[in-house]
């Protein structure tokens, strides 16, 4: 069996074709397995801005973060805010 050049291009371009359609998370997808994770679903929202307006408030799923994220202690080079006399800092009235 012969194979041509034509017909390992064609196998190329579906394999790469399919590859790109994959099926994007809606907004209530994402939700919905971040929750079943334990996780929180942190949401972007965005307007396109035109010569004609801002347009409507969209709505895109972003990363899910888990709470354990949340629960961890500040790490020793993270310091509050203090200044560095060592005196409080004056307030103003």
């Amino acid at each position: 069996m012969k194979v041509t050049p034509i017909a390992i291009l064609g196998v190329l371009t579906s394999a790469f074709a399919l590859t790109g359609c994959q099926h994007a998370m809606t907004l209530e997808e994402a939700q919905a397995a971040c929750t079943k994770q334990g996780g929180f679903l942190v949401v972007f929202y965005t307007r396109k801005i035109t010569t004609a307006g801002i347009g409507p408030e969209i709505a895109a799923p972003g990363n899910c973060v888990s709470p354990d994220k949340f629960d961890q202690a500040p790490s020793a080079s993270a310091s509050p805010a203090a200044p560095a006399s060592g005196k409080p800092a004056a307030t103003a009235n």
